[in-house]
C-alpha cells in the first residue's frame, strides 16, 4: 500500500508531463502553419505578354486546383522602342491533371491573366482629343494561355520546398480579335511563348 502511495505521484507526474509535451508539439506545429496572406511561392517569368521579365508571388488555392499570382512586369526602352512599360498582372493557372513520372510531376496547364499597364503608353480613360467611344481602354488587357508545368519537390524540411519549370503559349485578347476579324492577320502571328519558374517555401 505504501508503495502505491509512493508511485502514484510519479505516475501522475509522468502522465501530465507527457500530455504537456504533446500539447507543446501541437502548438509548435500550429505556429509553423502559414498565415492566410503568406504566399506559397515566388515566381519569375520571361516574356508571355506580361513584360520582358515579370516577378511576383503566388498562392495555391482550393486544394491546388488554382494557382493565383500577383506579378510586376517590365519592358525596357530597348525592347519597346518607345517608353518603358510597367505592368501589374493577376495571373490564374489551372493544372488540368497531374502525372507522376519518377521524382517529377508533369501537368498540362491552362489559364488567363488580367494586366494593367501603369506607364505612358496607354490610357485607362479615353483622352479628350478622341471622340467618345472611338477607342476602348488600352491599359487593361487579358491574356489566354496553355502550356505544361513540371514540378520537383525537395521535402518539407528544406528551405526551398520545391520548384516548378513551365512553358506557355498564349495570346492577348486584342490580338485574337484582330485575327478573327481580319483576313490579313494569321493565327501564327498572334501567339507568343513564355518560360518561368516557381520556387516554393
Amino acid at each position: 500500500m505504501k508503495i502505491k502511495r509512493i508511485l502514484l505521484p510519479f505516475v501522475a507526474l509522468l502522465f501530465f508531463s507527457n500530455t504537456f509535451a504533446q500539447d507543446a508539439i501541437l502548438i509548435q506545429d500550429k505556429a509553423k502553419e502559414k498565415a492566410w496572406y503568406e504566399p506559397d511561392y515566388a515566381k519569375m517569368q520571361f516574356a508571355g505578354n506580361l513584360g520582358l521579365l515579370s516577378v511576383g508571388v503566388g498562392y495555391q488555392l482550393f486544394n491546388k486546383v488554382l494557382y493565383t499570382e500577383l506579378l510586376y512586369g517590365y519592358v525596357p526602352v530597348s525592347i519597346s522602342k518607345a517608353n518603358e512599360i510597367h505592368l501589374i498582372s493577376i495571373k490564374n493557372t489551372f493544372p488540368l491533371y497531374r502525372k507522376k513520372i519518377g521524382n517529377y510531376t508533369v501537368s498540362p496547364i491552362a489559364g488567363f491573366t488580367g494586366s494593367l499597364e501603369t506607364g505612358n503608353n496607354s490610357f485607362l480613360v479615353l483622352p479628350d482629343k478622341y471622340p467618345k467611344g472611338y477607342y476602348v481602354s488600352s491599359a487593361i488587357h487579358f491574356t489566354l494561355f496553355i502550356g505544361v508545368l513540371v514540378h520537383k519537390g525537395f521535402g518539407i524540411s528544406k528551405r526551398i520546398k520545391g520548384i516548378d519549370f513551365y512553358y506557355e503559349l498564349g495570346t492577348v485578347e486584342t490580338y485574337l480579335w484582330s485575327a478573327i476579324t481580319s483576313k490579313e492577320i494569321g493565327l501564327n502571328a498572334i501567339f507568343s511563348t513564355a518560360i518561368g519558374i516557381n520556387l516554393y517555401f
